[in-house]
């Protein structure tokens, strides 16, 4: 009985390394399937980078190379990212894409109700809430782009840009402690993004 039990312990020692090892050999990706690497190469600054870790990704790192460019202000590039999103034929994403699209053509208003459409479609994707609030702050309804980056930032909120672009909404709408709430939160997640500087300029301002 004893060299039965040592051996069992032997098999369970060998199942528990081997399982680790499979761990540290995969690589690591959010619960939602987001690579955080493009997420955090996104927030630094590192776009080109972020653009390149995407590659073989799921669709909500593939959405983040999208903003990578657009932030880059290389619409085509954008553009050839939101091809990405769509070929994923998985329709929430596919009208987020397509709002992407719309914003780079100028038409805020296509963007916003594609926007919406891809909320309804998938509720529970921050993504879905940060287009849309990109898209109505470009619309100029700054309540509802207000809203769409709280619901982004409750159900994701380590990502930063959620919190900045909160922070201008709130400060256009003369929020200041609510827009010096979420300005601190994004200088705390991205403490490499360019706009930091500008950040703790506004910042000094608010006090």
């Amino acid at each position: 009985m004893k060299t039965i039990c040592t051996g069992n312990r032997t098999v369970l020692a060998l199942l528990a390394v081997a399982a680790l090892s499979h761990l540290l050999a995969t690589p690591a990706v959010a619960g939602d399937g987001q690579k955080p690497e493009v997420q955090r190469l996104f927030q630094s600054g590192a776009y080109d980078e972020a653009v390149q870790a995407s590659q073989g990704g799921d669709p909500a790192s593939i959405y983040l190379a999208a903003q990578a460019m657009m932030k880059a202000d290389q619409a085509g590039q954008a553009r050839e990212q939101f091809a990405r999103l769509s070929a994923t034929n998985q329709p929430a994403w596919q009208l987020v894409a397509q709002s992407g699209e719309a914003l780079i053509g100028g038409d805020a208003g296509r963007a916003v109700t594609l926007a919406r459409q891809a909320t309804e479609a998938a509720g529970d994707n921050p993504f879905m809430f940060y287009q849309l609030g990109l898209a109505s702050s470009k619309a100029g309804d700054w309540g509802g782009a207000g809203d769409a980056f709280t619901r982004t930032i409750e159900l994701k909120p380590d990502f930063a840009y959620a919190h900045y672009y909160a922070a201008l909404v709130h400060q256009r709408m003369r929020q200041l402690p609510r827009a010096a709430a979420h300005f601190d939160a994004f200088l705390r997640l991205a403490p490499d993004a360019p706009e930091r500087q500008a950040v703790q300029a506004i910042m000094r301002t608010l006090k």
